[in-house]
């Protein structure tokens, strides 16, 4: 039997530590399933990860961008092969043989979403201690040490226009007062730490990409010019070019949504899971940023 645990993010970090700490005799294999688009923030953190808690993390993809050119054409929601085939076949190749159980880092709060259904052949065994356990989203800030919380992608520009609506209320937001939770789910210009150029991202997450990681905007511009058929973007109905033109109404549309949910933290006292919620803007599956 083998003991297998993909690590993506927050969750399924999480889920290696508890399972650490539930079954700690047993001999798990840790997991990275690459696609070779990965941001360069994500894979300092996940040698970060592995350096401090030792995981000897194994390397599992293939190259999306290669998937992308044989298929001639851009993943989207309606031919969503993107995670299928640089992440999940490679990953089922990699186990193919005898019996495997695999942990994942599905929530407790998620437990109504659709998990991973192995192929029918296989001897492959979902399991989900985050749901086992009862662990719901503020508990994944306990259990992950802040220095091993995956990058916030703090933006300073956002900070400071939330930081000018909230002053109104009399509200002198700083940042030295926001927590790793605080500036990764309301102040970042990415909502998980996955593929640069995921079809899901929202058009401030591509205003972000554009100023932090210029040259990968342009490599998403380019692929998006030569791949597939004619006028077939990213983001159905405007190209990633266009989308910088509105920078201003994007960006302040997203700081009037982070200035809204903030007010409302600061009502109730404390962080509400309906909060990641409102303020999160795709979820991608459990192999991605997870």
């Amino acid at each position: 039997m083998r003991y297998v645990i993909p690590i993506s993010g927050k969750d399924s970090l999480a889920t290696a530590i508890i399972q650490n700490k539930i079954e700690p005799d047993l001999p798990y294999e840790y997991l990275f399933n690459d696609t070779g688009f990965e941001l360069p923030e994500t894979y300092n953190w996940l040698k970060c990860v592995n350096n401090q808690l030792g995981f000897n993390l194994i390397t599992v993809g293939e190259s999306l961008e290669d998937i992308i050119w044989l298929e001639g054409i851009l993943p989207s929601p309606k031919t969503r092969f993107c995670t299928r085939k640089s992440k999940i076949i490679p990953m089922e190749n990699f186990l193919i043989g005898g019996e495997v159980t695999i942990y994942l880092g599905l929530r407790y709060d998620e437990k109504g979403r659709k998990g991973y259904i192995p192929p029918k052949k296989s001897k492959i065994t979902p399991r989900y201690p985050l749901i086992e356990n009862e662990i719901i989203l503020n508990d994944i800030y306990k259990i992950v040490p802040e220095n091993l919380l995956p990058p916030s992608f703090f933006w300073p520009e956002l900070f400071e226009r939330v930081k000018e609506k909230l002053k109104p209320f009399n509200i002198d937001l700083k940042e030295s007062d926001l927590s790793h939770k605080e500036k990764s789910i309301l102040f970042s210009w990415r909502s998980r730490p996955n593929c640069y150029n995921c079809f899901y991202m929202s058009y401030y997450e591509w205003i972000g990409l554009s100023e932090f990681h210029p040259l990968l905007f342009l490599k998403a511009v380019d692929m998006e010019n030569t791949t597939g058929a004619s006028n077939y973007t990213i983001n159905q109905g405007i190209d990633l070019v266009s989308i910088l033109k509105y920078r201003e109404h994007y960006l302040n549309n997203r700081a009037n949504k982070v200035c809204k949910i903030y007010l409302q933290m600061k009502q109730q006292t404390k962080f509400l899971l309906s909060d990641q919620d409102m303020i999160l803007d795709y979820n991608c599956g459990p192999f991605c940023g997870k």
